[in-house]
Parts: C-alpha cells; sequence; structure tokens
C-alpha cells in the first residue's frame, strides 16, 4: 500500500539528493534539478504537453514540466542543475516524455538501504547512464554570478553587476542563458534547497521557511508544490535522514 506521504530514506550528497521507498503521486510541477527515476515494477510519467509514459526507468530534464504517480517502492536521484553530471545530460533534452525512458537501465533498488548501499545504488545508475558527454561551459561571469546567488537571501543588482563584470542587462542575459533560470527563479531554488536542509538538521516546517528566507511556511509550501509536485508535508515530514558526505 503506498502512504500519503514519503516514508523512505533521504540520503544527501552535495549537489545530489536521493530517495528510496514509495513514490506517492505529484502534480504536474518543474524544478532545477533532474530527476533520475528508477522504479521496478514500472511507474506512470507525464510531460507538460500531456504526453505519458510507463517506464521502469526514466530521466526527466531540469526546468520542464512533468508529473508521476505512486508506486510501493522506487528511487529518485535529483542532481541540482548546477551539478556537472545534470548538465550533461541536460544537453540535448526534448521536452517530449517519450525521450525519457531508459529501460536498458538494469539496477536494483534496496529495500533497506544503508549509506554504503545508497553509494553503489548511485554509481550503479551512473554507470549506465552515458555520461561521457560534458556539459556546455558557463561563462565566468554566469559561474560568478552562481557563486554570490548561493550566499545571498536578497539579490542587490548592483553588487550583483558588479561582481559578474557586466551591465544588469548583459548580466540578466548571460545568466538566463547558461543557467536555464531567470536570477529570482534560481534564487528561489537555492531558498528552497536550504529550507530542505534546515529540516533535515531538525527545523519545523514554518523555522525552515523563515531560516530560509520565505515569507512564512506558506510561502514555502507554495513553491515547494510548484517545484515537487506535492506538499512540503508530504515530501519532509516522515522521511528519514542519511548524509552521505
Amino acid at each position: 500500500m503506498v502512504p500519503e506521504r514519503l516514508n523512505g530514506t533521504v540520503f544527501l550528497s552535495g549537489t545530489r539528493i536521493l530517495y528510496v521507498g514509495p513514490l506517492v503521486a505529484t502534480r504536474r510541477h518543474a524544478h532545477h534539478a533532474t530527476q533520475i527515476i528508477i522504479a521496478p515494477q514500472g511507474l506512470s510519467i507525464e510531460d507538460g504537453a500531456g504526453g505519458r509514459i510507463h517506464a521502469v526507468a526514466a530521466v526527466i530534464p531540469p526546468r520542464l514540466l512533468h508529473s508521476h504517480g505512486a508506486c510501493a517502492h522506487a528511487a529518485l536521484l535529483f542532481l541540482d542543475g548546477d551539478d556537472l553530471a545534470s548538465r550533461g545530460l541536460s544537453r540535448h533534452a526534448e521536452p517530449r516524455c517519450e525521450t525519457w525512458g531508459r529501460d536498458s537501465i538494469d539496477v536494483s533498488v534496496p529495500r533497506d538501504p544503508t549509506p554504503e548501499m545508497a553509494r553503489a545504488l548511485m554509481a550503479s545508475i551512473f554507470a549506465a547512464l552515458d555520461l561521457r558527454q560534458p556539459p556546455e561551459p558557463r561563462h565566468p561571469a554566469a559561474r560568478r554570478m552562481c557563486a554570490y546567488l548561493d550566499g545571498a537571501d536578497d539579490v542587490d543588482l548592483a553588487s550583483l553587476s558588479q561582481e559578474a563584470g557586466l551591465s544588469p542587462r548583459q548580466m540578466r542575459h548571460a545568466f538566463a542563458r547558461d543557467v536555464g533560470l531567470p536570477m529570482r527563479a534560481y534564487l528561489r531554488w537555492k531558498r528552497l534547497r536550504r529550507a530542505v536542509a534546515a529540516v533535515e538538521a531538525g527545523a519545523s516546517l514554518s523555522a525552515a521557511a523563515i531560516s530560509a528566507g520565505f515569507a512564512d511556511s506558506a510561502h514555502l509550501s507554495r513553491v515547494f508544490r510548484e517545484q515537487f509536485g506535492i506538499t512540503p508535508t508530504q515530501g519532509l515530514t516522515a522521511v528519514t535522514w542519511r548524509t552521505l558526505d
């Protein structure tokens, strides 16, 4: 029986998050991460245009609308959009879910994974994917802007423009082109990552929202649903947290 909340185990490793356990159905959503799904019994996946596939394994590119059904046991691996592997996988990504299936991937998903099993699972997934093609290089200014925004709660366009060495207009264009998101959306994603880290450290959803720069827990909940298709209560409050680093 599939629960109403995710109640498996979340393994954190830098720009990568691995979840192993039952999945709840999601609404259509999009996030700044490549999402790799391994569902041994198969899973229904939809794209933003109403296309649908039933797949045992799939690679969903970042920033594309999608949703998936529920299943009793699966693995989800999220690679932040800044992760080199994520950028490499998304080089020739298409928005049609027919191109996302990777049923040739033959990876076993353990039931009660230890950290060692989680590392081995991630290694098996990467070994089964074609990661030989490097990502497109980012403009040095885009790299400087990302580094600035990683530690920023509010965007000071003048400071950011000076940091990037570009005019505000050039800065916004270069950032959106190389990163794939407008700066405001990128900052929202980083705040969401900080909120997840705060919950993992033991904070309540309300405290996590404030510490990450959201107005309140309702604001966090709205952004979380937009990015993951479920509520923070469904996604964060019943899982077991483990750190791999």
